[in-house]
């Protein structure tokens, strides 16, 4: 199961099936990224199946507006990600921010200069004064009628 997307219109339908495939290229690698920052996978239940999370909500602060590509991405990186750590289905809310952020990042470098992540990691976890702009991606998941939320910032220097 892991994270999926709400019932409703297939966010690829009518887009250029080589622009999703790029989008996937750049999920493949945030999912490398992800291995290495290692957020934490949801525990599976009593019966041993993993977690059926559906996407409500991915934001990131500033405003960058979740494009069909962008969705794309993230949610490759997540899959890579869970499949590299042996759970493939699992799920991990804070994989799927950090790879809000991280496809942020990508989709900018393409555009010119890459933003100088100085850090990157749960909001909690932030260093006292570091200084650089931060950007947030928070992520709203549904598990039945619980929200679980998760958030990721990036200081960019």
């Amino acid at each position: 199961m892991g994270i999926r997307l709400p019932d409703g219109p297939d966010p690829v339908a009518g887009l250029d099936p080589e622009l999703v495939n790029a989008a996937r290229g750049i999920g493949f690698a945030v999912g490398a990224r992800l291995r290495e920052l290692a957020p934490s996978l949801r525990p599976s239940n009593d019966a041993g199946a993993e977690p059926d999370l559906v996407i409500e909500e991915i934001a990131l602060d500033p405003d960058d507006p979740l494009d069909p590509l962008t969705l794309i991405a993230c949610l490759q990186a997540h899959d890579a990600y869970v499949v590299a750590r042996g759970r493939p289905g699992a799920a991990s809310p804070g994989a799927l921010a950090l790879a809000r952020v991280l496809a942020w990042a990508a989709r900018a470098e393409m555009l010119g200069r890459a933003p100088g992540i100085a850090w990157i990691g749960p909001p909690g976890r932030r260093p006292d004064g570091l200084a650089g702009h931060a950007v947030t991606a928070t992520v709203t998941l549904l598990d039945g009628d619980t929200r679980i939320r998760a958030a990721a910032v990036a200081v960019v220097a």
